[in-house]
């Protein structure tokens, strides 16, 4: 997680790195019985350039925070390779816990419930890191 700081120059060279779309991230709030759970995933795609910089874990946080002050999302849910390890960290990191593995799929499904305490976390998290827009 990158932390800001460093000159103005230092903040727009970072920027400069990315300049390109390296990924993406989604919700789908697709539950017809629960309108505020919402299934979040991610993707990098450049893995030479992009990963382990942070984006991941940028986009995730921007993505929660917009769909719990947006659309008042309270559970999310990451469904997620159970090889993806870099991954499975990442959501672990975030407080996200194991809810059950598909042996079939080869697949962990996480989940995140958001209280008003993992709310204002989360947001706090967002505001110490350094965005890209």
């Amino acid at each position: 997680m990158r932390k800001k700081e460093g000159t103005p120059d230092e903040f727009f060279l970072q920027l400069f790195r990315f300049a390109a779309m390296v990924g993406d991230v989604n919700i789908y709030m697709n539950d017809l019985e629960d309108s505020n759970l919402a299934e979040i995933e991610i993707m990098i795609a450049e893995p030479k350039r992009s990963r382990g910089e942070g984006l991941g874990m940028e986009s995730v946080l921007m993505m929660t925070v917009f769909a719990i002050e947006n659309h008042k999302i309270n559970t999310f849910r990451a469904k997620i390779g159970d090889s993806n390890e870099a991954s499975l960290n990442m959501f672990r990191k975030l407080g996200f816990e194991e809810v059950s593995h598909s042996e079939i799929f080869k697949e962990v499904t996480l989940e995140l419930p958001i209280t008003a305490e993992k709310s204002k976390e989360l947001i706090k998290l967002l505001g110490n890191m350094i965005t890209h827009s």
